[in-house]
Order: C-alpha cells, then structure tokens, then sequence
C-alpha cells in the first residue's frame, strides 16, 4: 500500500469483531517494520508485550476502565520504554567502526547516567514512535487499531510483569474493525493553525 493511503486509511477503531485471532507469523511481520523505527542514538528503548488470551484480555479490560474494545481486539499491545536502555550501547554499536564506537559508546553513558528524568523522556518519547511505527504497519497488512491510554498503569505494569526499568508508553488495540466500517476521519485542524515558518511568530501556510 502506499504510504500516502495508508496515512489517510488509519483511523483509531474503538468496537472490534470478535472471535478474531492473529498468529505469531503475522505478528512478527509488522514487527519487523516496526522495529525499523527511529531512537536516540538508536538505543531502541522499545518493548512489546502482546496479550491474546481472552481471560487476560478481560483481566486487562478491567485494568482499563470497563472499555470493550480491549476483550474485542485480536491483540491487546501494550508498547513499554526501557529505562535502561543505554546499558546496550556496547553490543549496539559492536559492528561500527573502532572509531565510531569511541565516539559513540562513552558519549551515551554519560549523556543518560544518572538521568532518571531524561532516561524516562527517552523511553516514552521512543516508545511513542514505535507505536506510531505499529499502527501503520497493522494497517499496511489490512489490521485495523486504536491507541490508547485510558488504563491503570501501574495495575498493567504489574500485571504484565514489567518489572522497574520498564514503563508503560500505551496501549494499541489491533483486530478487524466491526462491521467492516471504517469510522468518519475526525476534524483536523488546517495547516494555517499549525505549520510555521522560521519561528512560531513566523508566516504560516497559505
């Protein structure tokens, strides 16, 4: 699918057919797009955890504010940041060169060394991307999805196991859209309230 058609394709689906199912293969398809996304220094702080079975999917459903579309979805994904991720600089960059990996190595343990607030930023701001990344890619393979972030994050974390250095960035809910229908694209704003040039005083678009 083209890019362009893929972007006006998407749309956040909230009411999911049910009884429909989603294999390991055709997962780890998208996520092979998925994990091409960008990360600073392409630390790829991202993390994964795919929920499928129906009674974890209604346990989840609970931890989400009663909200349905979360049992309906073939696949529950919560996307996670790593907080920790820097600690992988070494073996990331193992395959650059020597003068490359003295660059880059020691440059990255200090920038997020003792940086919980900017390890965090990191981790949601990368995690976001990767979500963003999962959306499109669902919906290259004809999936539809809904991001969210109306649940318990801290009852999901520890339902899920996430441990400490991993925190929740959203929920996207992946599956067929119900009845086949495609909901309404919401407003957007026009680019005259958002697209600047040079500054934010600047001339916008026409």
């Amino acid at each position: 699918m083209e890019f362009s058609a893929i972007v006006e394709s998407r749309h956040s689906v909230r009411q999911f057919e049910t009884g429909v199912s989603i294999d390991d293969a055709e997962l780890e398809a998208i996520f092979a797009d998925v994990v091409l996304s960008p990360s600073s220094f392409n630390m790829q702080h991202w993390q994964f955890v795919v929920v499928r079975d129906d009674t974890r999917k209604q346990q989840l459903r609970g931890l989400s504010f009663g909200q349905a579309q979360v049992e309906q979805c073939a696949a529950a994904i919560l996307v996670c940041g790593r907080l920790d991720a820097h600690v992988d600089a070494a073996r990331i960059y193992g395959g650059e060169p020597a003068e490359v990996r003295d660059k880059y190595v020691p440059m990255i343990e200090g920038v997020y060394r003792d940086q919980p607030v900017l390890q965090r930023e990191e981790a949601i701001r990368s995690g976001a991307l990767a979500a963003m990344s999962l959306m499109y890619a669902a919906k290259n393979r004809g999936w539809d999805t809904g991001p969210m972030i109306g649940f318990d994050a801290a009852k999901v974390a520890a339902m899920l196991e996430l441990g400490d250095n991993i925190v929740p960035v959203m929920l996207v809910v992946l599956g067929r859209a119900a009845g086949g229908q495609q909901p309404a694209r919401g407003y957007r704003r026009p680019l005259s309230e958002v697209l600047h040039y040079e500054r934010y005083q600047g001339r916008g678009s026409a």
